[in-house]
C-alpha cells in the first residue's frame, strides 16, 4: 500500500472511528431526547399575553380555583335515572378517598338535589358529565399518568351497556402524549424499511442500501444524545410533534448527501484509478453543494428562534443540532464510509477504471434537451399553474381545534362529541369571566355588566356557581359560554370584543376602578391567532433573506439567487394551495391547522433550495468547459438521476407520517411530500433550466463565465 493510500485510509478510518467514539460516549452519558418531553408552559403564549395574564390574576384571587378540567362523560342508548347518576357521582367522587388521587378536586353531585344534578344531564337525558379538577402543576407524562390511573380505577365501577370517555383539556393533553408514545417506534421502523425497499429498488445495490442507513443510524444516536442532554439541563424544551418530524427529517438528508456522494464517487472511479483519489476528487465537487444545503437548513430552522409561540421557538434548536450534525456527517462520515469500502460499495455494477463506454442517452438527458431547446414553452405554462395553485392559498382557513386531529374513537375525541352533540358547543370548553377591582364589588354592578356582555350574540350565557366573590369581595369570577365551537374564529373574535370594550362596560356599571379578564381555552386560541401571523410573517420574511443570501454566497451573483428563491416560495405557495383544494374535495376539510403553513414553508423551502443549489453547481461547474445552453443541458442531465431519486426518497419518508395517529401529521405529511415532488420534478429540471437559458449570460450576473 502507498504511502498516500495509506494516508487517505488513515483520514477515512479517522472520521468513522470519531463519529463511533462520539455515539458511544454519549450513549453512555446522555439520556435519550424522548425522556424529558414536556407540556409548552402556558400553552406556549408569552407571560404578557392577556389570556395568560388572566389566568395568573385568577389564580392570584382564587388559589385554591386552579386547575386542568377533566370531564367523566356516561353516555346510554336510552335515559338516564337520577340513580344511576347518583352511582356514577359516587364513582368519581370515591377519587378522593385514595391517597393517590388527594389533589383532585370534584364536585359532589351525589350529596346535591335532583334538580342541581339535572344541570349535568343532556336535554335528552342520554348524556351525563362530572367535572374534575386536576393539579395545575402538571405536565406531559406526568399528566398521562395521572388520567390513565383515573380510567383504571373508575372503568370497573361501570356497569355494562353505559359508555365512559374522558375529555377536556386533561383528558386531551393525556390522549396526545399517549399517542405520540405508541407512534414512536412505528415511525422509525417505517422510515428506515421504506428508504431501504426504495434504495433497493432504485439502485439495486445492497451496500449502498446499508451505506446511507448505517450513516444515518449513527447520526440519530448522536443527535437523539446531545437533545436528551441539553433539555436535561433545562436549555430548552422539546415535544414529541418536533421530535418525529426530525427523525423524518435526519433520515431523508442523511440518504439524500449519500446519494448525491455516491453518484460523482461512481463517476471519479471511472478516471482514477486509486479510490481514496476519486473520493477527495469527489468531495471537491459535492462539498460545495452539501456545505450550502446543511447551512441553509441550519439558517432556515434558526429562524424559529425569533417566534413568541414556545412551539416554535422549541423546534429551532432540535433542528438545528440534527442539521448541523447531518451537515458535518455530510462532509466526513458518509464519505468515508464509501471510501472505506470503495469500489465494492457498487456491487454487483462496479466501475472500472478507465471505462470508455458509449453513454446511452438517458431520460433526463432527453428532458434536458427538449428544456433548453424550447425554454419559452415550458417556463410560461408551469408559472400560470403554479400562480393558480398558489392563489388558492387565499381562501384557506386554519384550524385551532386540536381534537379534530385525533382519532375518531380515542376517549377525549369521544368525549369531546357527545358533549357537543347533546349539550352545547360551547359547553365544551367554558371560559372564565373574571373582574377585579381596588374596591369591594356589589353584585347590582356585576349583574349591569353581566347583562351588557349578553347583548353580544356571541356569547351563550354567563353563569356562576354559588356566590361569585372572592373572600375580600373585590374580585369575582363567571362561567362564560361562547355560541357555536369555542375554538371557532368567531369565539375568538368575541374574546377580542370583550377585552375592546371591556374599559367602556365597567365604566357603563360604575366600576371605573376594575378590570376585566377573560381566561380559558377560547381566550388562549384568540391569543394564538395573533400571535401565529405575527410569527408566521417574520419567519418567512427572516427565512427568505437568510437563504437569499447563502444563495448569493454560493452563486457569487445577484440575479442567480433571486430566481432561485422566487421558484421556491411559488412552489411552496402552489403545494399548500393545490393540497388544501385536495383535502376540500376528498377529506371535506373546512380547515387547516395554523402549524402547518409555518412548519410547511420552513421544511419546503429549506429542503427545496438543496436540489436548486445542488443543478446550479453542477451547471457552473460544466461552464468551464462548455458553452452556456450545454452547461445547462449537461447539468440537468447529470443531477437528473440523483436528485429525482433523493426527491422521491424524501417525499417517501414524509408520507410515512401517514403511520402516525395524529391527523395533522398525516396533512403536513402530505403537503410535504407533495411540495418536494413538484420542485424535484417540476421546478428543478423544468423551470429553473428554462429560466436559466432564457437570461443566458445574464443567469449570473455579474460574474460571468
Amino acid at each position: 500500500m502507498t504511502e498516500g493510500k495509506l494516508k487517505g485510509n488513515r483520514l477515512w478510518w479517522l472520521f468513522i472511528g470519531s463519529w463511533l467514539v462520539i455515539a458511544i460516549v454519549l450513549s453512555a452519558l446522555a439520556p435519550g431526547s424522548k425522556e424529558h418531553v414536556i407540556a409548552n408552559k402556558d400553552s406556549g403564549l408569552p407571560s404578557d399575553a392577556p389570556s395568560i395574564v388572566a389566568a395568573h390574576e385568577l389564580e392570584k384571587y382564587f388559589p385554591n380555583d386552579g386547575g386542568i378540567p377533566l370531564f367523566a362523560v356516561f353516555h346510554k342508548d336510552g335515559e338516564l335515572s337520577d340513580e344511576e347518576m347518583i352511582r356514577f357521582a359516587q364513582a368519581i367522587e370515591s377519587l378522593t378517598e385514595d391517597y393517590a388521587f388527594d389533589e383532585i378536586d370534584v364536585i359532589p353531585l351525589s350529596q346535591l338535589q335532583s334538580e342541581q344534578r339535572a344541570a349535568f344531564l343532556s336535554e335528552n337525558k342520554e348524556t351525563f358529565f362530572i367535572p374534575l379538577s386536576l393539579p395545575q402543576n402538571l405536565e406531559g407524562k406526568d399528566m398521562n399518568k395521572l388520567v390513565q390511573s383515573i380510567k383504571e380505577t373508575v372503568v370497573d365501577q361501570v356497569a355494562d351497556g353505559i359508555e365512559l370517555s374522558w375529555t377536556g383539556p386533561a383528558g386531551i393533553a393525556a390522549d396526545a402524549v399517549e399517542l405520540f408514545s405508541q407512534a414512536d417506534i412505528v415511525l422509525l421502523l417505517s422510515t428506515v424499511g421504506l428508504i431501504l425497499v426504495l434504495l433497493l429498488i432504485i439502485y439495486r445495490s445492497p451496500l449502498l442500501t446499508l451505506i446511507p442507513l448505517v450513516g444515518a443510524g449513527i447520526v440519530y444516536a448522536v443527535v437523539d444524545r446531545i437533545v436528551g442532554f441539553t433539555t436535561a439541563q433545562g436549555w430548552f424544551g422539546v415535544d414529541s410533534q418536533a421530535l418525529s418530524i426530525m427523525t423524518i427529517l435526519l433520515f431523508a438528508v442523511v440518504t439524500d448527501y449519500s446519494l448525491l456522494i455516491f453518484s460523482r464517487y461512481r463517476e471519479e472511479l471511472k478516471v482514477h484509478e486509486d479510490a481514496n483519489l476519486a473520493m477527495r476528487e469527489t468531495m471537491r465537487h459535492v462539498k460545495e453543494p452539501i456545505f450550502f444545503s446543511g447551512s441553509t437548513i441550519v439558517l432556515g430552522v434558526a429562524t424559529l428562534f425569533f417566534a413568541l409561540y414556545e412551539p416554535y421557538r422549541n423546534f429551532a434548536p432540535v433542528f438545528a443540532i440534527a442539521a448541523g450534525a447531518m451537515l458535518i456527517a455530510g462532509l466526513t462520515l458518509l464519505p468515508a464510509l464509501f471510501a472505506v469500502i470503495g469500489r465494492k460499495a457498487f456491487w454487483p455494477v462496479i466501475p472500472k477504471y478507465g471505462e470508455t463506454t458509449v453513454e446511452k442517452k438517458t431520460i433526463w438527458g432527453k428532458v434536458a434537451a427538449v428544456v433548453t431547446k424550447k425554454p419559452w414553452q415550458f417556463m410560461v405554462p408551469i408559472l400560470l399553474l403554479l400562480a393558480l395553485c398558489a392563489w388558492n392559498m387565499t381562501n384557506m382557513k386554519e384550524s385551532y381545534d386540536l381534537i379534530a386531529s385525533f382519532p375518531e374513537d380515542l376517549s377525549s375525541r369521544v368525549g369531546y362529541e357527545r358533549l357537543g352533540e347533546d349539550f352545547s358547543e360551547g359547553s365544551l370548553a367554558p371560559g372564565t369571566l373574571f373582574i377585579v377591582s381596588e374596591n369591594e364589588l356589589g353584585m347590582e354592578k356585576l349583574q349591569k355588566v353581566i347583562e351588557r356582555i349578553e347583548e353580544n350574540p356571541a356569547i351563550a350565557q354567563i353563569t356562576t356557581q354559588g356566590n361569585p366573590l372572592n373572600e375580600n369581595g373585590n374580585a369575582a369570577k363567571f362561567s362564560i359560554t361562547f355560541e357555536g365551537n369555542p375554538y371557532d374564529e368567531k369565539a375568538f373574535d368575541a374574546v377580542l370584543k370583550l377585552r375592546e370594550d371591556s374599559e367602556q362596560i365597567l365604566k357603563g356599571a360604575n366600576l371605573t376602578d376594575a378590570m376585566l379578564y377573560i381566561s380559558g381555552e377560547t381566550a388562549i386560541n384568540a391569543d394564538l391567532r395573533d400571535i401565529n401571523d405575527r410569527d408566521t410573517w417574520m419567519v418567512m420574511i427572516l427565512m427568505t433573506v437568510l437563504i437569499t443570501i447563502m444563495l448569493g454566497l454560493q452563486t457569487k451573483s445577484i440575479v442567480a439567487p433571486i430566481y432561485m428563491i422566487g421558484s421556491i416560495l411559488l412552489s411552496f405557495a402552489a403545494t399548500v394551495g393545490l393540497a388544501y383544494f385536495l383535502f376540500g374535495i376528498f377529506l371535506d376539510l373546512d380547515g387547516l391547522s395554523y402549524r402547518i403553513p409555518l412548519y410547511a414553508f420552513v421544511f419546503l423551502v429549506a429542503l427545496g433550495v438543496d436540489y436548486s443549489i445542488m443543478l446550479i453547481a453542477r451547471v457552473r461547474e460544466e461552464m468551464k468547459v462548455l458553452s452556456f445552453d450545454d452547461a445547462v443541458r449537461k447539468g440537468v442531465e447529470r443531477t437528473g438521476g440523483v436528485i429525482s431519486s433523493a426527491g422521491l426518497i424524501l417525499a417517501a419518508t414524509f408520507l410515512v407520517l401517514a403511520t402516525m395517529p395524529i391527523y395533522e401529521l398525516k396533512l403536513f405529511g402530505f403537503i410535504m411530500a407533495l411540495g418536494i415532488l413538484i420542485d424535484t420534478f417540476i421546478v428543478r429540471p423544468l423551470l429553473i433550466p428554462s429560466i436559466l437559458v432564457l437570461l443566458g449570460k445574464w443567469s449570473f450576473w455579474p460574474k460571468r463565465m
